[in-house]
């Protein structure tokens, strides 16, 4: 449902009159009539519910509620302004809004920007990473990057890839030990371990035919691409996704542990809005192909 404001012509008037304290005034500097501007002052009172200026003497002056829609409006115009300044006598190129999983953008796509800009050509990019919960930044977006079993109700979406999990960990923290990979499950269990806030260890237990109880942890992250980091520091071995994983084993930090892996649910996709799809086509394309290139280098 559109919301109804008040015209930009009454919060101009009594944010001039809150300034200078005086009607005539105010209508001078806005070139109107001291009725005009008083019309203009008495619709806004009546939409807000309660009077914004006080008389004292010969002065107006803002009361508490006054004030406080005073300060936020002057703020609220600057923001108007710099909109409008953004696009006013100029040429906007062509852009796209990317939204990325924030442990996503961190392991993984930062290292992939050349690539994906150079794919875009003169497109340019502007890349957020807003909180998993926030559904309706899918609205205020070209396309998304997310974790999910693909419900996102109202929107379109694709797989762009599953995955695995397998525990990893740094070569000098079996080095450390006078170990060599892979390890056995039970060896595993005698190292440093790293928990995720959002991911047990009993699933991979399970497929290691160990008792399924959650081994105790030296450190708990919320944050996949801080385990990964952790992991790659020698600070302990923890599970990791194949695709975020990647760039750490590639390099050498990071080694898989064991044989056991067990595969995800809670998957790689695509989201965008159905009016979008045109747009965004190019760019799916482009993404899966990086994906791809990450998970079979050769």
């Amino acid at each position: 449902m559109l919301k109804r404001y008040p015209s930009i012509q009454s919060m101009q008037a009594f944010l001039q009159a809150a300034r200078v304290g005086s009607f005539s005034s105010a209508a001078r500097h806005l070139s109107l009539t001291h009725s005009a501007i008083s019309q203009q002052i008495r619709t806004l009172e009546e939409f807000v519910g309660q009077p914004l200026f006080v008389r004292e003497g010969g002065r107006v002056v803002p009361t508490d509620a006054g004030v406080l829609f005073a300060n936020q409006l002057a703020d609220g115009f600057e923001q108007i302004d710099r909109a409008l300044s953004s696009v006013k006598e100029r040429t906007v190129e062509r852009s796209i809004t990317l939204d990325v999983d924030p442990e996503l953008a961190q392991s993984w796509l930062v290292a992939r920007l050349p690539a994906l800009l150079g794919a875009l050509g003169s497109t340019s990019l502007t890349v957020l990473s807003t909180p998993r919960h926030e559904r309706g930044a899918f609205e205020r977006v070209d396309i998304a990057l997310r974790y999910g079993y693909g419900e996102w109700d109202g929107f379109e979406n694709v797989l762009i890839c599953g995955d695995r999990l397998t525990a990893v960990g740094s070569p000098s923290l079996l080095q450390a030990r006078g170990l060599g990979a892979p390890l056995s499950p039970h060896q595993l269990l005698d190292l440093p371990l790293l928990g995720y806030t959002k991911r047990s260890w009993i699933p991979w237990l399970a497929a290691a035919g160990l008792p399924a109880v959650e081994p105790n942890a030296v450190a708990v992250f919320d944050n996949a691409a801080a385990l990964i980091a952790a992991a790659s520091a020698s600070v302990g071995a923890g599970l990791a996704r194949g695709l975020l994983a990647a760039d750490a084993q590639r390099n050498g930090t990071l080694i898989e542990l064991t044989d056991v892996e067990i595969p995800t649910h809670y998957n790689l996709y695509a989201v965008w809005p159905r009016e979008k799809a045109a747009r965004v086509a190019p760019l799916i394309d482009v993404i899966r192909d990086l994906v791809a290139q990450t998970r079979n280098p050769h």
